[in-house]
């Protein structure tokens, strides 16, 4: 034999080998898979015994007690989806069981008890039950219980600390519990002061929930994907609407009223909800990121003044257009983020004087806007802040500097709207990098402003005031720009409106 035969020979014995090694691997594999499955099957399915209820469904019992003869119950926990035990539509749980001539109290139902068994159309859980565990009855339609099993914050979904997709208490004793896929309307008691997390999450068929004074707390998700909704009030009491409260809730006519509460709005509260109109009240604080983000069927929105912090993208993404006009407060500096990023249909929005800063995409795509004031005190205008707002014809910068601005922060605007600007700061703008592209910038030096001839009534400011001269016997009113009216007192920085008698003729004036 040659040594190249010898190689192959010995070659093949060692592939042999390899394959009966390989062989025997797998066997065990298999054994071990087959064991593992065995013990994770037995562990699923064991119990003590099994009872047979008086409607003839079957049960698996767990003695928790032994000394008091008390046992959890539950049906089989093969799978989500695979049960060998089928029950009535309707399952009557036993207040006791016998086995072995012993009479055994229920006093708890197992963890997922009952959990994917589709056939159940309602649970009735005896008094006994002190307690009921994690995911016991999720995706069971209804669950009638009136216990005393006790849980977190009215409406939360838990029960003894554990999550529970499909429960909430129906009563302030958290006595009274329910679950249902299609409850239609809640009335939540008065003593309540929280919702809890995801009480009512994925509660399609709810259209109505009345909510009471001295709520204090509506949880994360706790109306989510609640998209039957017709509208909601939300208490003055509310100190806070926690993160994705209403996600994808409400249907599209629904009207959200904040009665004046004095409540901050969590991240994504309201994101791609439905609802066609929201009242802010006049005491809301605080608008946390992303909070109406996607909101593709709201028309407009007015801020209250109270608010003192909006978030980055807290409007976006309204891309259906339906968002024609929003009212902002004084008092904001900053114009975050994708504020407004693809609100389509915008055709209004006031940028009040306190605004120093607005931050990349702020604007984007804000295609219907047409005329934009920019405040005197802006100091900074951030990338593609007004990408593709092609439709702005007259845009006014009452700042005396051009504010810093960035190559793109203009990119598809028109490059032929008209750029007004304050007295003997056309220059300014025509030399600033980014703003001299646009070629129409005007000077405003403020002579016939709306028709108020110089020679007739002077008005210029002294200090912290306004003077008016040449107006004796007509009524002064003087409105900041967002229309409210102010004291012709202690004027902080800014610019005023003012109007003199019926004439309806009004001159901008910027404090310094």
């Amino acid at each position: 034999m040659s040594d190249s035969t010898r190689f192959w020979g010995i070659y093949i014995v060692r592939k042999h080998n390899i394959i009966k090694t390989m062989k025997r691997t797998k066997t065990l594999l298999a054994l071990l898979a087959v064991l593992t499955m065995t013990t994770a099957a037995k562990a699923q399915s064991s119990y003590d015994f099994q009872a047979v209820t008086p409607q003839g469904d079957t049960l698996l019992c767990t003695i928790v007690d032994s000394a008091a003869h008390h046992v959890s119950v539950r049906g089989d926990a093969w799978s989500y989806n695979t049960h060998y035990i089928q029950y009535n539509a309707d399952l009557v749980l036993p207040d006791s069981v016998e086995h072995e001539g012993v009479r055994y109290a229920v006093t708890e139902v197992s963890e997922e008890a009952f959990q994917s068994h589709l056939e159940i159309e309602t649970i009735t859980v005896p008094d006994g039950i002190t307690i009921i565990g994690n995911k016991a009855f999720s995706l069971v339609p209804n669950v009638i219980y009136h216990g005393i099993a006790t849980g977190s914050p009215w409406g939360a979904n838990t029960v003894n600390g554990y999550e529970e997709d499909s429960l909430f208490y129906s009563d302030n004793s958290k006595t009274h519990l329910t679950a249902s896929r299609h409850i239609t309307s809640a009335v939540v008691p008065v003593t309540v002061r929280v919702i809890g997390t995801r009480a009512f999450y994925y509660k399609s068929s709810l259209t109505s929930v009345t909510l009471p004074e001295g709520l204090d707390t509506i949880g994360n998700q706790a109306f989510g994907v609640c998209d039957g909704l017709e509208g909601i009030t939300i208490p003055s009491t509310v100190k806070h609407i926690g993160k994705s409260a209403f996600y994808s809730a409400f249907r599209p006519t629904a009207t959200v009223t904040i009665d004046d509460a004095a409540a901050t709005i969590g991240n994504g509260a309201f994101y791609y909800s439905n609802m066609k109109k929201i009242e802010l009240g006049n005491r809301v604080t605080f608008i946390d990121n992303g909070a109406f983000n996607s909101c593709t069927h709201l028309d407009s929105i007015i801020v209250p003044n109270s608010v003192q912090y909006i978030g980055r993208m807290a409007f976006c993404y309204n891309y259906s257009g339906s968002i024609k006009k929003i009212r902002l407060p004084e008092g904001i500096d900053t114009i975050r983020y994708q504020t407004f990023f693809g609100c389509t249909g915008l055709e209004e929005v006031n940028i009040p004087s306190s605004v120093v800063y607005i931050d990349t995409a702020a604007f984007h795509e804000c295609w219907e806007l047409t005329k934009l004031t920019l405040p005197a005190g802006l100091t900074h205008i951030g990338e593609a802040a007004f990408f593709q707002c092609r439709n702005i014809d007259t845009l006014v910068s009452l700042a005396p500097e051009p504010p810093v601005a960035f190559a793109n922060t203009f990119t598809q605007m028109n490059s032929n709207l008209t750029l007004i600007v304050p007295c003997h700061s056309d220059s300014l703008y025509a030399a600033a990098p980014y703003w001299s592209q646009f070629h129409n910038i005007q000077a405003d030096c403020g002579a016939g402003i709306d028709g108020i001839e110089e020679d007739a009534i002077n008005i210029y400011t002294l200090g912290d005031r306004i003077v008016v001269e040449g107006a004796e016997g007509e009524s002064v009113r003087i409105y900041d720009i967002t229309g409210r009216s102010v004291r012709n007192e202690a004027l902080p920085t800014g610019v005023y409106i003012v109007k003199v008698g019926d004439r309806p003729a009004r001159k901008i004036v910027v404090m310094k």
